[in-house]
């Protein structure tokens, strides 16, 4: 990571050496340790990490390249981009969760609400579907901060208070919709700029790009990125430093559920119509780029390119095992095995960092 140093009018330099020397003490993360014999390795570990994550996308491509016919063909290529978009752009927030050392299960959900608002008022109440976007994204925000309020007012983990409103998002969808799909008359700009292409380049792909280029600034180069790593690196240093810590989470709660709901109108924008079970296993896709992509469960590690090639990854084992034959079932075998193997791996690299550190 990138960390800028903290600005003028920030936390002191006795904040910054609490946050540097606490950070030395930590057992569970030997790469943050300054002084420890196993720093060098450790960050070196953490420098190839993404272009061992880029050399397996490129062995997954050629695999698959090599095995299938109709892989490399635009219409497939096409097809993959378009399926990935809506997963990439919601896994720069989940990215940034995780790196504050929180997760949200609730993506899957929430997307499927706000496709079903964005219909709701498009379909129904004519409005304008640019509109109606710029609401559901305005919407995903506010219901970000909700369970972003949750946790850090009750403390209860994130994983189970974003596990309740999974089942609560899907039901209140289903509630709301009536069990029924909204359609659109794909007529106007909108639809233009969600689902038609450019260069030959879906827009959703377009789209994707943008957000994981603003993300991956935002992230790398600004205050607010530092300030994240901090937080999900060591929670108790970096309060110390001044950083605060409870904002830096709100606000990544808030991004999340805004990218979801951006999501939502491209999703809409693309199909021309609102399902009510959109959305679903969506989250899981999310977080397997995500953990496939290089970030630690355990925060204050990810970045996203990581997220950008874990996504890709994930497209393609979907894509390819159903070029091959299988269902999409088996592809989402495969990419659970991925997941566990990437997991596990991760988490025996930090035990034998540990144990040389």
């Amino acid at each position: 990571m990138t960390a800028a140093p903290i600005a003028a009018g920030g936390a002191g330099h006795d904040g910054e050496d609490a946050l540097l020397d606490d950070a030395a003490a930590r057992d569970d993360d030997p790469g943050l340790a300054a002084g420890k014999p196993g720093q060098a390795a450790w960050r070196r570990h953490l420098a190839r990490r993404n272009m061992t994550i880029l050399l397996a996308a490129i062995a997954v491509f050629a695999l698959f390249a090599v095995t299938t016919s109709t892989f490399l063909t635009e219409f497939n290529l096409a097809n993959m981009a378009r399926n990935v978009s809506l997963i990439g752009i919601v896994a720069v927030g989940m990215t940034l969760l995780f790196v504050v050392g929180e997760i949200d299960l609730s993506v899957g959900s929430l997307l499927g609400l706000l496709s079903i608002c964005l219909g709701i008022m498009v379909a129904d109440w004519s409005v304008n579907p640019w509109l109606a976007a710029a609401v559901v994204v305005g919407l995903g925000l506010l219901l970000g901060l909700f369970a972003g309020l949750i946790r850090i007012l009750t403390n209860i983990p994130s994983f189970i208070v974003t596990l309740a409103l999974l089942t609560a998002y899907r039901s209140l969808t289903l509630i709301i919709s009536g069990e029924r799909p909204r359609p659109a008359d794909p007529q106007g700009s909108f639809f233009d700029f969600t689902g038609g292409t450019v260069w030959h380049l879906p827009w959703l792909a377009v789209w994707m790009l943008a957000v994981m280029a603003i993300g991956g600034f935002v992230l790398e180069r600004t205050r607010f990125g530092y300030h994240a790593y901090a937080t999900g690196g060591n929670l108790r240093a970096a309060r110390q430093s001044g950083i605060r810590t409870d904002q830096v989470k709100l606000m990544s709660f808030g991004i999340t559920g805004a990218l979801v709901g951006f999501a939502a109108a491209l999703l809409f924008g693309y199909l021309h119509v609102a399902e009510p079970t959109s959305g679903t296993g969506f989250e899981f896709r999310v977080i397997g780029a995500v953990v496939v992509g290089g970030c630690a469960l355990t925060g204050g590690q990810g970045t996203i390119f990581g997220t950008l090639i874990g996504t890709l990854i994930i497209g393609m084992i979907t894509t390819g095992m159903v070029l091959l034959g299988f269902s999409q079932n088996v592809g989402d075998v495969a990419n659970g095995a991925l997941i566990i193997g990437v997991g596990t791996i991760d988490l025996l690299l930090r035990r034998a960092s540990r144990r040389h550190g």
